[in-house]
């Protein structure tokens, strides 16, 4: 089972573009469907039958709280192999059950401030089935010259595109599922998608049909483990006794990160903290989850802001509103995937 987040930013078409309106998405799925000989129907956890005009309304109205250029939704596709579609026997009804369990893991998936958990229905997503697959430029039988662009792909292709707002039904939560693996853990989505599919469908999953992760090359660990130590160095040189970092603890943490790109934005950010003459009390909780520990003193602020936020709203003002997996770019677990 094959479940994609697509990033626009690195997908190359203009029609996933998801910081305006829908309506190119949408009309993009439509036309493929037309290219079928069918017309483009959509479905979400309730409804079915719904027209790509309806879907676009339901996710152009919920874009409260979001900035011009912020994303406002998302793409997802659901891929099932030839032999997981031979096993339910390429049957609508069935990808459409599935689809919507998927949902609900996408869902659960996301880790909320407070502890709460989220499920389909406060999701504002909708789906549709397509039959065709064609052959890309980047496809080896056309660089063997065995398959053309633009012809059809053999066999059964059957596969699920979504989309789903980037807010919550309430409109209060902003959902990125392409962000910090400690807010939405994309990975594990997939892999539970493809768990699903075996649990709902009595299959068993070949190797070649689970989600391979590719293991990070630790041939480099000893280089950069210097270079941290470096960095660290200069640091200590810049701040004051009780500022100084533990070179050895530090180290761990980027041990414990896996020396990913949090680690290394966090650290530049105590260098700049450092070089500025700015205190860095907090440099060990960032460099730990890549955010910044509030002082008391910003506590309070944040609380109060709060009780003014809530006063607003109650006079009609926009409420204050919560981010989750908010992160630009390309996200690391989407390129660190094979299939």
């Amino acid at each position: 089972m094959y479940v994609k987040l697509i990033n626009p930013v690195t997908h190359g078409k203009a029609a996933y573009n998801n910081t305006g309106s829908s309506a190119q998405t949408l009309n993009y799925l439509k036309q493929e469907a037309e290219k079928e000989g069918q017309e483009a129907s959509f479905f979400g956890a309730e409804k079915d039958a719904q027209t790509a005009a309806e879907v676009m309304q339901d996710i152009d109205n919920n874009v409260k709280g979001l900035r011009a250029t912020e994303a406002k939704f998302y793409s997802l596709v659901i891929s099932p192999s030839t032999d997981e579609l031979s096993h339910i026997g390429n049957s609508e009804k069935k990808l459409k059950e599935y689809t919507r369990e998927v949902m609900e893991q996408y869902a659960s998936n996301f880790k909320l401030k407070d502890g709460r958990t989220l499920d389909s229905e406060n999701l504002v997503w909708a789906a549709t089935i397509h039959h065709d697959r064609s052959y890309r430029g980047t496809d080896p039988e056309v660089e063997a010259g065995s398959a053309k662009v633009g012809e059809k792909r053999p066999g059964l292709q059957t596969h699920v595109h979504i989309i789903v707002s980037a807010r919550d039904t309430e409109q209060k939560i902003t959902l990125n599922p392409g962000g910090r693996r400690d807010r939405f853990n994309l990975t594990e989505w997939q892999k539970e998608a493809g768990k699903q599919f075996e649990k709902q469908f009595g299959y068993t999953a070949q190797e070649r049909e689970k989600v391979q992760t590719k293991l990070r090359d630790s041939s480099r660990d000893t280089a950069r483990a210097a270079k941290i130590m470096e960095r660290v160095d200069r640091i200590n040189l810049l701040v004051p006794k009780e500022q100084k970092l533990d070179p050895q603890r530090v180290q761990q943490l980027a041990e414990k990160r896996e020396y990913d790109k949090t680690f290394y934005r966090s650290i530049a950010t105590v260098e700049r903290r450092a070089e500025a003459g700015i205190p860095i009390d907090n440099a060990y909780h960032l460099l730990t989850t890549g955010r910044e520990q509030p002082q008391p003193q910003q506590v309070t602020t944040a609380a109060l802001r709060a009780v003014q936020q809530a006063l607003r709203s109650g006079q009609g003002q926009d409420e204050k509103t919560e981010t989750i997996a908010e992160k630009k770019g390309r996200n690391r677990d989407e390129l660190d995937i094979e299939m």
